[in-house]
Formats: C-alpha cells, sequence, structure tokens
C-alpha cells in the first residue's frame, strides 16, 4: 500500500541521516523525555491505584464504616437499635461493641492501644475481621473468657507471641476520679496480620467478657455500621442516628481517616500535573527540532513548491515528522510503564529485604508495603494525553515551512 505523499516525505526526512548533529541531539532528547514522563506518570497512577485499593479494601475491612457511640455510655436497647440500623435501606450489617482505652504490659515495656470488645458473629456482617486473624483464633474469641487478639506490630514492640498471658490496664468502672487502673491477666489466642498501621493501634476480646469487665450486664458502648457506599458513609450513619431516641456520637471513617483518601487523590493529582508538565517540556523539544529541521530544510522545500507540492503537503509532512518523535516516545513509555507497574511491588520488596529495613514504615503509613494496580484506563489517558501534547508542538513549526519563497531561497 502507497503511503500518502506527505506521510511519505515526514518518514523519509526523518529517516535520513542528519547532517547536523545537533539537531539529532535535540531529536533524541525529546523522545527520550516523552518516555521517561509516560512511564513515570503510569508507574505513579498505578501506585496510587494501590494505595486506594488497599485502603478500600484491606483498611476499610477493619475499620467500620460508621458508629453510633453513646454520648452517656451504656447505650441502653441496643438489640432494638441494632434492628432498626439494619432496617435502613444503606445499612449492610450493624454490631454493637465496648470501646477502651488500655495499656498492655510485658514485663517493663507498656504500650497503649485501643480494646474493642466484639461478638465475632455480628462483627462478620461488618468488617472482614476474621480474613487477618485466622480462623482457630476467631473460634477462641467467641468464648466469654479472659483472652486477646492482639495487632502483630504491638506484639512484636513488646515480644508478645501467641499463647502468652499479658496484663492489660484498664480504667475501673464507674469511676468519677482518678485512681490506680484495673490489672486484667489475659492470654493472646491471635494475632492480626493486616500489614500497616492498625497492627500497632488495635486489640480485640469477647463482647460479653468487656461488659463483664465494665460491669454493663447488656450495655455497649456503641454500635458500627457498615453502609453499601462508604464514600458516603457520613450521611448514611447520620440519616441511621436520627431514629435513634438516644442521644449518640455521630462517627463514620471519612471523619476519623478520610484524609488518607484526600491525600491520595491529591497526590494522584499533583502527579498528573508534574508528569504532564515533563512531557509538554519534553514537546517543546519537538518545537525546537522542527524549526531547526525546517530552517536546514529551506532548499528541500522551495524545490518541492515548484514541483508542485501544496502548503496543505507540507504542513502535513512536517507533522509527520515532529510527530514521530511523539508517538515513538509515548509506546516505549507505555510498554515501560506498564512494566514498571507490573514489577515495581517486586522490586521495592527485594530492595527492602537487601537493605533489611522497611521502605514503608507501619508507624507512619496505613500500609507497610509499596501496592500497585495497573488499569488499561490509565494507560489510555496517559498516551493520548502525552500524544495530543506531542503534535500540538509540530504545528507552529510545520505551518512556518509552508512560508518559505521558492524564488528566495533558489534565486
Amino acid at each position: 500500500m502507497r503511503l500518502p505523499l506527505s506521510c511519505f516525505i515526514g518518514l523519509r526526512y526523518h529517516r535520513a541521516n542528519n547532517s547536523n548533529g545537533f539537531i539529532s541531539f535535540i531529536s533524541a532528547s525529546s523522545t527520550l523525555g516523552i518516555v521517561l514522563g509516560v512511564a513515570v506518570l503510569i508507574i505513579g497512577l498505578s501506585v496510587m491505584n494501590g494505595f486506594e485499593r488497599e485502603l478500600r479494601e484491606r483498611f476499610l475491612a477493619i475499620v467500620s464504616h460508621g458508629e453510633l457511640e453513646a454520648v452517656n455510655p451504656p447505650l441502653s436497647d441496643h438489640q432494638h437499635l441494632l434492628e432498626a440500623a439494619r432496617a435502613e435501606p444503606h445499612v449492610l450489617g450493624a454490631a454493637a461493641y465496648i470501646q477502651f482505652s488500655a495499656l498492655i504490659q510485658k514485663g517493663k515495656k507498656m504500650k497503649a492501644m485501643a480494646l474493642k470488645g466484639i461478638d465475632p458473629e455480628t462483627e462478620k456482617t461488618v468488617t472482614s475481621l476474621h480474613q487477618y486473624v485466622g480462623d482457630e483464633a476467631w473460634q477462641a474469641l467467641s468464648e466469654n473468657q479472659p483472652q486477646l487478639i492482639l495487632g502483630a506490630g504491638i506484639a512484636k514492640h513488646l515480644g508478645i507471641t501467641i499463647g502468652e498471658q499479658v496484663t492489660l490496664l484498664l480504667p475501673k468502672p464507674q469511676q468519677q476520679h482518678l485512681s490506680s487502673p484495673q490489672r486484667v491477666r489475659v492470654k493472646v489466642v491471635g494475632l492480626m496480620r493486616a500489614g500497616g498501621q492498625l497492627d500497632n493501634q488495635l486489640g480485640f476480646i469477647n463482647l460479653a467478657y468487656a461488659q463483664q469487665l465494665s460491669q454493663w450486664q447488656e450495655g455497649v458502648t456503641g454500635i458500627s455500621l457498615k453502609v453499601d457506599q462508604p464514600l458516603f458513609a457520613d450521611e448514611i450513619v447520620r440519616s441511621v442516628a436520627k431514629t435513634f431516641p438516644q442521644l449518640v456520637f455521630i462517627k463514620s471513617w471519612t471523619r476519623q481517616y478520610g484524609y488518607l483518601y484526600q491525600d491520595i487523590q491529591l497526590v494522584r493529582t499533583i502527579m498528573y500535573a508534574i508528569m504532564l508538565l515533563i512531557v509538554a517540556v519534553a514537546s517543546f523539544n519537538i518545537v525546537s527540532t522542527l524549526i531547526l529541521a525546517v530552517s536546514e530544510k529551506r532548499g528541500d522545500i522551495a524545490i518541492l513548491k515548484t514541483m508542485g507540492a501544496s502548503d496543505p503537503t507540507l504542513l502535513r509532512s512536517f507533522v509527520v515528522y515532529g510527530s514521530y518523535n511523539g508517538i515513538l516516545g509515548c509506546l516505549w513509555g507505555a510498554v515501560f510503564g506498564v512494566l514498571g507497574s507490573l514489577g515495581l511491588p517486586h522490586l521495592v520488596g527485594w530492595l527492602e529485604q537487601a537493605l533489611g529495613h522497611s521502605l514503608l514504615s507501619a508507624d507512619i503509613y496505613f500500609i507497610d508495603f509499596l501496592p500497585a494496580k495497573l488499569l488499561w484506563s490509565d494507560v489510555f489517558v496517559v498516551v493520548v494525553a502525552a500524544l495530543i501534547l506531542s503534535m500540538l508542538a509540530t504545528i507552529w513549526p510545520a505551518w512556518q515551512a509552508t512560508r518559505v519563497k521558492p524564488a528566495q531561497e533558489l534565486g
């Protein structure tokens, strides 16, 4: 199949050995800049997608979407309130809980933690905590015994292993003034390994045992909820609270941990802007390449005009000439970006093993590993945006080629 004349001329100019090495250098640098910009943007977006996936599937699998906590605990008649909450159309599950601020002690070491009393059966309707604990430990928590499931980060910090006895320091029930805490000996029956910040904060005991410690026969601190639209959890929990006869605090993950989601979206937006600016700078190199190429080939352009080449043909020829770098850069950038997105988690894992140090600390980040999730829609958007920028950069220099006067150049 014969190529159109403009494509033939543009590709012929690009394949021809350029007598000006400076033009060749600028042309190569523009291609390399587009490759780096496209590849880094795809990899960066994949990492942000990975963080968002882990936030939804891991973090929100342990943290309830919303909570209704009694202003003056305990929450009275919580069974009726559970039924009322489950009747709401956007609520997928509800479970009662008792919340403690506690210190856990082993020997001379102590660490603060959030201790939560839960019912394992109803908790499954609200969170997927059991997936990060194990069936044996989860079954043990069903018994009304002094048994504890502990975050793996806390256990590592204090040197606690499964089966050990540890001491919990809890506030004395119904105590109105400062006093010494009550000490409770519990057995660690399992560890929660979520791989992140929550491993350093949480511990769980049986709900009935927590009621004994609080001296609440049937009372609870509040009710945790799972909703069908986590991003609108605050509005849904608020609508559920309006049906409650007792005053409650309205809590949702968007109020307590919403900054995580907002940070991910902010970084994604900044990354888009920065990387597209890198591609734009590389596209300006295409402008420089074409301007120099037009200056060098003014004689050739004049000859083509005398042979009958029209201005649109010359315009399209130099657009093809300049777009070749952009197309080549986008293709190689997409290839390196996809390969980098797929291999980056393994590379970071290998690097952490080699250094003996975690690059993402669980004390700071909500996960302690680097995730990545490649979306082909992101690849398409990035490549198309880079192609548009690189093609737009060719229009003005290509238009300059049509302004060449054959009489002045060949006279």
